[in-house]
């Protein structure tokens, strides 16, 4: 498959960098980016190889402070901010010979799952929504974390005094910590271990801090409270029932509060990671394939 890699500027000056994965000219486009942490060659490759056999041009990139691309302090999650550079990624693609700019898609997963909401209330120029695993609620998360938000503050304080933000773990220490509960990773749950596995299988090396500022910007982001603007876009939701690390019924309020048209479609007995590999992979492509289909009329 043809792929190449490319780079576009944001609003306020980054230069992001990404992969197009292009199906020949004036093709229905697909813009994705990475849940927490990741970065575009983990996961991503799989989904827009598809796509792009399937007769999509697919633009993947990595997140402002992420990998390729861009961006102060570095491994740092600004969900606002990335929830707008979609709209820069979308002014990209618009000038790619490529693309047919009637038929231009948001895509997301897990946190970008939550910034692809936010992005797709404004453009109405796009064709189509598709998020899978999405986190939905900052609020919904603080309240289970059950930690008081005053350190995040004196953390920014610290950061601006020293110039050194502190981070945090975003993956377990190790597997056994993760099984006896004393992991203090963001991602501390026993349904990551069968991911890391995976990413460890292929290669990949997965970014393992995060700045503790990206926990502030993720508490005080609330895309549960935008989903219904997305209508009249048409909007897929792919939702694991067993999640625990987005929470299951989390995303389907968040599919409840969305307007027509909307489409559900859920793993069942999945969980947060498994839409990524495997048969899960294989229900969850198939049902995004088919969505696009047919709401672009192909």
């Amino acid at each position: 498959m043809a792929s190449r890699i490319v780079e576009f500027k944001t609003y306020d000056g980054l230069k992001l960098q990404g992969t197009l994965f292009s199906a020949g000219e004036k093709r229905p486009c697909i813009i994705m980016t990475t849940g927490l942490g990741g970065l575009r060659e983990q996961h991503l490759p799989d989904f827009a190889e598809r796509f792009q056999a399937a007769g999509f041009t697919v633009l993947t990139y990595d997140n402002r402070c992420w990998g390729g691309s861009e961006g102060l302090p570095r491994h740092e999650v600004d969900p606002i901010l990335q929830s707008r550079d979609y709209a820069d990624a979308f002014a990209f693609v618009l000038t790619l010979p490529d693309v047919d700019a009637e038929k231009i898609l948001y895509w997301g997963t897990s946190m970008s799952g939550g910034t692809t909401i936010y992005a797709a209330t404004l453009n109405k120029k796009i064709a189509g929504v598709i998020i899978q695993v999405p986190f939905v609620s900052g609020e919904w998360q603080s309240k289970a974390s059950g930690e008081s938000p005053n350190g995040l503050i004196m953390e920014r304080a610290h950061a601006i005094a020293t110039g050194k933000p502190t981070t945090i773990p975003i993956v377990p220490e190790s597997r056994e910590s993760v099984l006896n509960g004393t992991s203090q990773a963001v991602l501390n749950k026993p349904e990551v271990l069968p991911f890391l596995g995976e990413l460890d299988r292929r290669g990949w090396v997965f970014e393992k801090a995060m700045t503790v500022q990206s926990m502030a910007n993720i508490a005080m982001f609330e895309p549960l409270a935008y989903t219904h603007r997305i209508s009249p876009t048409p909007l897929l939701i792919v939702v694991s029932s067993n999640d625990v690390t987005a929470a299951t019924h989390m995303q389907l309020e968040a599919f409840e509060r969305a307007r027509e048209p909307k489409k559900l479609h859920l793993l069942s007995g999945e969980d947060h990671f498994s839409p990524y590999s495997s048969e899960a992979f294989e229900k969850n492509i198939k049902a995004q394939i088919a969505f696009l289909t047919e709401t672009l009329g192909l």
